[in-house]
């Protein structure tokens, strides 16, 4: 089979990583002229001085290990490891470079593809299948009502900031209250006159680090649902035991959430010194921009600034280029319901991600390969047709998307990971360790304790696991030493409605109960 992958970012690179060692003819194409895709520098698609909330001990592909040695990589450590990754496999052979797609379309049974940045240099090509890794976050949000150039105020998107001292005795408004904003809010302290912090509603921020331990290194994928169970107040008393002084802190400012969703944490260690010490003001919710410029606040009060900084979020990826795709048709938010061979390896546009990049990709990417390899199949037309009509109806509905516990899911829809049904002690060993992507490999892989799974009901979550097999396979799994005798007596226990499905479903909004069958509510 010929392939098509477009873009040369994370996504794009393991895509043809795995499509070329699938036994497929493929060809990549980027627009830049380096890979890396917003971790490319020259890209401008990330803030300067960004700095990834997933740890070097999560963030790598399974079978890359990070040569850096800061423990969360810069802009500069993902571009160099995804060069790294992308010699070491041979993959920079099958990148076009300097060559922006502008059209995709099926004639006659096979894909079209066009690129080229100008008249002389396009060419089409026909493909078998296509993955589009075009990546989400190159269009920023404005809100409508940007002040003119005339009323004098500056306004600037989070992908333009390049250095907080450009920002020397200015009044700067930083609108979001996400983790972009809260960089570039903490960092303008220094060099600003003046920093406000405009937030909508309060969240859940937390250090990199936790009491010495990397903030993904504090439960393991199991843990992470057990986890939910967990009152928020509890949880909130385990962080005051190991971060007292930050905690103090965070309830001072009265930014601490009263009730919580204990998986949607934002990470960021600064914020929150630089409110409790005034470097940094909260202001209520942004309203609108008046005629003269001044920002205009849900309470009615209104700021004159020097510069305005919008970090609130992106527009979702523009598919216009290709022929026929509604976002609406995407089943399971990769494959085009219509025709499967044309996919996505883009995160939901329908969601806040949290989580590690490279592994749920890999993942992602993994599921496709094996489908369009013919190891792993989809549900029929039909099937796919009413999971759109139940699941995208609404894109502006957004959730939070666990990408630790999705690369679970997605692994086990792939077949890349162990079975549950007949390979339960591998398969455990890798839900109750660390979320280090070594351990996604098809090889032994050897237990890796999270760091306060020992708070959580662990055995509980297993024999729950365990329950929602069915009876003649947890027997058979016994027969084979996978489990043990108690293990199948503690499942036969299980109140019914407390069974977990082995793809971890996770709660992916506030007020939502746990996911309903694994699948993207």
């Amino acid at each position: 089979m010929r392939i098509a992958v477009i873009g040369a970012g994370a996504a794009g690179l393991t895509s043809a990583k795995q499509a070329r060692a699938a036994g497929h003819d493929v060809v990549a194409y980027e627009s830049h002229d380096d890979l890396g895709g917003i971790w490319n520098p020259d890209s401008h698609g990330a803030y300067a001085g960004v700095r990834m909330q997933s740890s070097r001990m999560s963030m790598p592909f399974s079978d890359h290990p990070p040569r850096f040695s800061a423990h969360f990589p810069t802009l500069a450590d993902v571009h160099g490891y995804l060069c790294d990754y992308a010699d070491r496999f041979g993959l920079l052979e099958l990148i076009r470079f300097g060559s922006p797609v502008t059209r995709v379309a099926k004639r006659d049974g096979r894909w079209e593809v066009t690129a080229g940045q100008d008249p002389r240099s396009t060419r089409t090509d026909r493909f078998d299948a296509v993955m589009v890794a075009n990546g989400e976050l190159w269009q920023p949000r404005r809100p409508a009502g940007v002040p003119a150039e005339d009323t004098g105020v500056r306004v600037l998107t989070s992908q333009e900031f390049r250095s907080a001292r450009d920002f020397r005795d200015l009044r700067v408004l930083v609108l979001g209250g996400g983790v972009s904003g809260a960089d570039i809010a903490s960092d303008l302290v220094p060099h600003a006159a003046r920093v406000d912090w405009s937030v909508r509603r309060r969240a859940l921020f937390l250090p990199r680090e936790i009491g010495g331990a990397f903030n993904d290194a504090l439960f393991s994928y199991a843990g992470r649902v057990a986890v939910e169970d967990v009152p928020y107040a509890t949880y909130l008393a385990w962080l005051e035991e190991w971060l007292p002084d930050y905690m103090r802190m965070y309830r001072a400012t009265g930014l601490l959430p009263e009730d919580g969703f204990h998986g949607a944490v934002h990470v960021n260690e600064k914020i929150v010194p630089r409110v409790y010490e005034g470097g940094v003001r909260v202001v209520p919710a942004f309203a609108s921009f008046a005629a003269d410029g001044s920002a205009v606040f849900t309470d009615g009060t209104r700021e004159t600034y020097d510069v305005v900084l919008l970090c609130l979020g992106y527009e979702p990826p523009d598919y216009g280029f290709i022929e026929g795709l509604r976002r609406e048709d995407l089943y399971e938010h990769h494959f085009h319901r219509h025709d499967p061979t044309l996919t996505v390896i883009n995160t939901p546009v329908d969601t806040e991600a949290f989580g590690t990049a490279c592994p749920y990709f890999e993942a992602v990417a993994g599921w496709v390969v094996s489908v369009l390899s013919g190891k792993a199949s989809l549900p029929d037309a039909a099937a796919r047709a009413d999971w759109c009509a139940r699941h995208m109806a609404d894109l502006n509905d957004r959730r939070y998307l666990d990408c630790w516990l999705e690369t679970i899911r997605l692994g086990l829809l792939g077949g890349t990971l162990p079975d549950p049904a007949t390979e339960f002690r591998a398969y455990w060993t890798l839900v109750s360790s660390q979320v280090a992507p070594g351990n996604l490999r098809p090889s032994e892989a050897p237990p890796l304790p999270a760091v306060h799974d020992e708070r959580l009901g662990l055995a509980d979550v297993r024999h729950r696991i365990l329950a929602a097999l069915p009876p003649r396979t947890r027997e058979q799994l016994l027969a084979r030493n996978e489990i043990g005798a108690d293990d199948l007596a503690a499942a036969a226990r299980v109140p019914v409605g407390r069974e977990l499905p082995p793809w971890l479903p996770y709660r992916q909004r506030h007020t939502d109960t746990a996911l309903t069958a694994g699948r993207c509510a």
